[in-house]
């Protein structure tokens, strides 16, 4: 069976020039362990800002599709590349990938994402099964955006250079909402579906009653089965709450800002909130800090800035909560890594958190944007270190199961036959009806 993915990551690959930071770092863990299975032929499609042919690399082959329209290495480039309308982009990019498809003749066409162009091929591919994997979902994502900073205060405080180079919250906006409708265009002619939340099942189910829709969960990055959260007590010592937050407005910064005020104020312990991914720098630390009247320095927040797996998941191991603050996600891997490891958790009952945990048994969820809650949350942790060890040790049993790297393999493999089948049976029907 000779599958071709389309992804974001170069996954694999990216171990070509030992590479330390790769975006979505799932996919290399999901890579790895679908080669293993017995009569797979993997090849990956992904977009590239350099000029280069396909190679094959540790038994895959790669298809490196260079998308931009200027030689973006020249700064004054980069903003010439932002004017280009998506339709441009997205004419640009079609051919570049119906070539990848033509080159590889695969079995089955598994795109991971909608919130990127790969969808445009469905168009133009009737021959050969193309399954899309659900990660997050734009259409919904746009009615929560700025769910914590409203657009006029974020207008107020954005910089002009940010504006003049064309990365203003207004641009990127409108690139959402741009790509949301394509994304909707996707998912109302699609087949077949992975999903892995009741939401994302709910939202594409609206959208397209017809689509075929299969669970396969999610590999997550190696670092994160390693290591055990082991705490013993909460006593005689600073208490440390962390969260990885990456991304924009609707992630929910300025709730963390809140929430540690809150604490602060009315916590009768001492505590450091770690946050991964930020730095003090980042242009929505600053905003929110601003539109808060809050600085992230006076409520004990602490910055670790973009930071590897390996560095991420000691930093879990070691402290004593999770606290995750986003207004929507479908599955965040955030929250699922802190889960394998052990640790007690507070997330935002937003999207498809409900499925990775149950209220007061893996955790506990609360309203998105609530900091009071969020705050209360916290100090019922922290004084009933019991309770938090119960829902960090059923956490991790229920993590270990949803994100046993064998039986996913096995799960996907399985699904991928399924569709090659069906998509077999139903052409045959056609074909004969016609």
């Amino acid at each position: 069976m000779k599958i071709l993915w389309f992804s974001l990551s170069p996954c694999g690959s990216v171990r070509r020039n030992n590479s330390k930071y790769v975006i979505q770092g799932w996919m290399v863990s999901l890579e790895d362990e679908i080669k293993k299975c017995k009569g797979i032929q993997l090849e990956v499609a992904f977009f590239s800002d350099r000029k280069e042919e396909p190679f094959v690399f540790d038994g895959v082959k790669y298809y490196p599709m260079y998308q931009n329209i200027f030689d973006t290495s020249k700064g004054v480039n980069r903003i010439r590349e932002r004017l280009v309308s998506q339709h441009k982009k997205d004419a640009k990019v079609l051919p570049l990938m119906l070539d990848v498809v033509n080159q590889s003749k695969p079995d089955i066409i598994h795109i991971h994402g909608t919130e990127e162009a790969f969808g445009l091929i469905a168009e133009h591919i009737k021959d050969i099964p193309i399954v899309f994997s659900i990660q997050g979902l734009l259409a919904p994502y746009s009615e929560k955006y700025f769910s914590g900073m409203p657009d006029k205060d974020i207008y107020k405080y954005e910089s002009i250079k940010d504006k003049l180079k064309r990365v203003s919250y207004r641009d990127e906006y409108k690139s959402f909402c741009i790509r949301a409708a394509r994304e909707i265009s996707y998912l109302e002619k699609a087949q077949y579906v992975f999903g892995r939340t009741f939401w994302d099942e709910y939202i594409t189910g609206l959208l397209n009653p017809r689509r075929k829709y299969f669970i396969v969960d999610e590999i997550l990055r190696s670092p994160f089965y390693k290591v055990k959260w082991q705490k013993k007590d909460y006593k005689s010592r600073r208490y440390k709450i962390i969260s990885t937050i990456s991304g924009g407005i609707y992630k929910g910064f300025e709730t963390v800002l809140k929430t540690a005020q809150l604490l602060k104020r009315y916590a009768n312990f001492d505590f450091e909130w770690i946050i991964a991914g930020y730095n003090n720098q980042d242009k929505w630390v600053q905003i929110a800090e601003k539109l808060t009247f809050i600085k992230s320095s006076e409520v004990n927040i602490a910055f670790k800035g973009r930071i590897d797996a390996e560095e991420l998941s000691s930093l879990l191991e070691n402290s004593d909560v999770y606290v995750h603050v986003s207004h929507i996600e479908n599955s965040p891997n955030s929250v699922c890594e802190a889960m394998l490891v052990g640790m007690p958790v507070i997330a935002s009952f937003a999207g498809g958190t409900g499925t990775l945990l149950d209220n007061e048994r893996e955790g506990i969820l609360i309203q998105d944007g609530d900091p009071y809650a969020y705050a209360g949350a916290v100090v019922k942790m922290h004084n009933h270190f019991d309770m938090a060890q119960r829902l960090g040790d059923c956490a991790r049993l229920k993590a270990i199961s949803r994100h046993n790297p064998n039986r996913i393999s096995h799960q996907l493999f399985k699904a991928y036959q399924e569709i090659i089948v069906d998509f077999k049976r139903d052409n045959n029907e056609n074909t004969f009806c016609q």
